[in-house]
Formats: structure tokens, sequence, C-alpha cells
């Protein structure tokens, strides 16, 4: 087995430090301190989040509001808005 390292300093001394929001292990290196997740797993959209979202645009309900809404973030909406075509 190789021995896991920083990707921040690259040093070997690694130890577990608990675990993120979506169960996943966390590591934190000894010499700097810094955390990370050995195979970060980014969250997809839900495809009725996405409806909603384009529904709530062409309703012209602001991005504000439709991330406050649903609990995502104003990027994500508006990284949606642009992949989707206006009428």
């Amino acid at each position: 087995m190789m021995a896991m390292t920083c990707p921040h300093c690259h040093d070997t001394e690694i130890i577990r430090s608990g675990r993120n929001a979506s169960g996943t292990a966390r590591f934190r290196c000894k010499a700097c301190g810094k955390t990370w997740v050995q195979n970060p797993q980014r969250r997809k959209l839900s495809a009725k989040n996405a409806e909603l979202i384009v529904a709530a645009l062409a309703e012209r309900v602001s991005q504000r509001g439709i991330a406050r809404a649903l609990r995502v973030s104003r990027d994500t909406i508006r990284a949606l808005r642009k992949k989707t075509p206006t009428e």
C-alpha cells in the first residue's frame, strides 16, 4: 500500500480527522495542519430541483429567492440558467 501524502505540503504524517457531511473520511496533515477529503464527491442537482428552478425562473422569481427556497447556491442557479434555452 502506498503511503498517503498531504496534497498541500507533501508530508507523509497524516491522521484521520473525522468525516464530512456526506460521511467521507477527512484527513489532517500533522506538518501543515490542513485537512482534506481523499476522493471528493460533488453533490448533483436533482432533476426535481432543476425543474423547480427552471419553472421559478420562467415565473420571474428572483435568483436569490429561489436559492433560499431550494437551499442551493446562486451559482448553481446561474449555471442552470446558462444551460437552459430561453423562449
